[in-house]
């Protein structure tokens, strides 16, 4: 791969990093309602999300965090992609 076409990669996956945090919201079993965020900006933007959608503060209902390695180019250069996903519920 060349330096260029790692670079562009790198590129790519800071930009997508910088994007907003877009909760989904989902009821629970017990019917209330929780919103689930991918953390591709970092695990401190999505408490910042969770305390902007939970004023009266929120509970963490499930926080995962995965590593996954991805190879861009015929085995070359292997990359490690770490994502972080939140469940919070508003108290």
């Amino acid at each position: 791969m060349s330096i260029m076409k790692a670079k562009i990669i790198a590129l790519s996956f800071v930009l997508i990093g910088g994007c907003a945090i877009e909760p989904m919201s989902v009821v629970g079993s017990d019917g209330k309602q929780r919103y689930m965020m991918n953390c591709h900006s970092g695990i401190d933007k999505c408490h910042q999300k969770a305390a902007e959608l939970c004023p009266s503060d929120y509970d963490i209902i499930e926080h995962t965090k995965k590593s996954s390695i991805v190879v861009p180019h015929y085995g070359e250069y292997p990359m490690t992609i770490y994502t972080e996903n939140l469940t919070v519920e508003c108290k």
